[in-house]
């Protein structure tokens, strides 16, 4: 199996980041974004929202990090289209300041009976060096389904590894925060309550409210 996250020094318990994390880790939260009382219909507002929410607890979660990495993942049949981190270059990040991690074979039976090859999942990662590039980092990936430009189609991981810290906004809906134990969460349920996504509230507050 290939390890994505060999090259970094962490206590995460896998060897690539789940596209769901709130699913399948113990210590989550899901926070909700964009909100049922903003439409779609309303994007420019929506994204606002959204971007206001994603950066405020991120600013929280990351307040005492030295490191911040950018992790990007993406399924596909052909090797790192570079196409997919081009809108990058709008954080200041070229294509070469990115490190290629591998890529994770899906074992998709279907697609390999229909198309006769495998679906991969590709990684790249760096390191964000400006505030700034975290913040962009988030306008890119919010405004992708609601039709704002320029946007980021691949999946974003945004990590602090010295303390064992994950955030991933999948879209203007929400944004799932993982630690690897409780108490590095807790003052975010505490403090950011009214954000967390209802329907997944009874697990949080299992975790969370005690």
């Amino acid at each position: 199996m290939t390890n994505i996250l060999a090259p970094f020094d962490h206590k995460f318990p896998c060897t690539e980041f789940p596209h769901a994390l709130f699913y399948e880790w113990d210590h989550v939260l899901r926070f909700e974004l964009g909100g049922e009382d903003v439409p779609t219909s309303r994007p420019l507002k929506r994204f606002n929202q959204a971007l206001e929410r994603a950066s405020t607890v991120a600013d929280a979660l990351f307040k005492e990090t030295e490191t911040l990495w950018l992790l990007t993942s993406y399924y596909g049949e052909t090797p790192r289209p570079k196409k997919r981190l081009k809108p990058l270059k709008h954080c200041g990040l070229a294509l070469a300041d990115f490190t290629h991690l591998g890529a994770v074979a899906q074992n998709d039976t279907d697609h390999i009976e229909d198309c006769g090859r495998d679906i991969h999942r590709y990684w790249d990662a760096t390191q964000l060096t400006e505030h700034s590039q975290r913040q962009e980092v988030l306008w890119l990936t919010l405004g992708a389904e609601l039709g704002i430009r320029p946007r980021l189609s691949t999946d974003v991981f945004l990590v602090d590894f010295a303390q064992n810290l994950v955030l991933h906004p999948y879209d203007d809906r929400g944004m799932d925060v993982a630690a690897t134990d409780n108490n590095a969460l807790r003052p975010l349920y505490q403090r950011f309550g009214t954000w967390l996504l209802e329907w997944n509230r009874p697990e949080m507050h299992d975790q969370f409210g005690s």
